[in-house]
């Protein structure tokens, strides 16, 4: 997916250099920049052992949420006449 991203970022970046504005030559330079670092993050094994375990704690709190809502869902129906 980088690796498309960065190629978008230099066709942009060709079709801005065509109208010669330097102001958005150098906005798609910082793009380009950009891109190869997120890149090179999702390339870093460091990076990705932290998504996965963000993913998995945002995923445990998802769940005990979840069953926090089914106990409060059977403890009003039990309510209920």
């Amino acid at each position: 997916m980088s690796d498309r991203l960065e190629g978008l970022g230099l066709k942009l970046k060709l079709h801005m250099e065509q109208t010669r504005d330097g102001t958005m030559t150098e906005a798609l330079e910082k793009l380009r920049q950009n891109v190869e670092a997120a890149g090179n993050a999702v390339k870093d094994e460091a990076v990705r052992a932290d998504v996965r375990e963000v993913g998995q704690l945002l995923a445990d709190a998802v769940s005990t949420t979840m069953a926090k809502v089914e106990q409060h869902v059977r403890d009003a129906v039990k309510r209920t006449p």
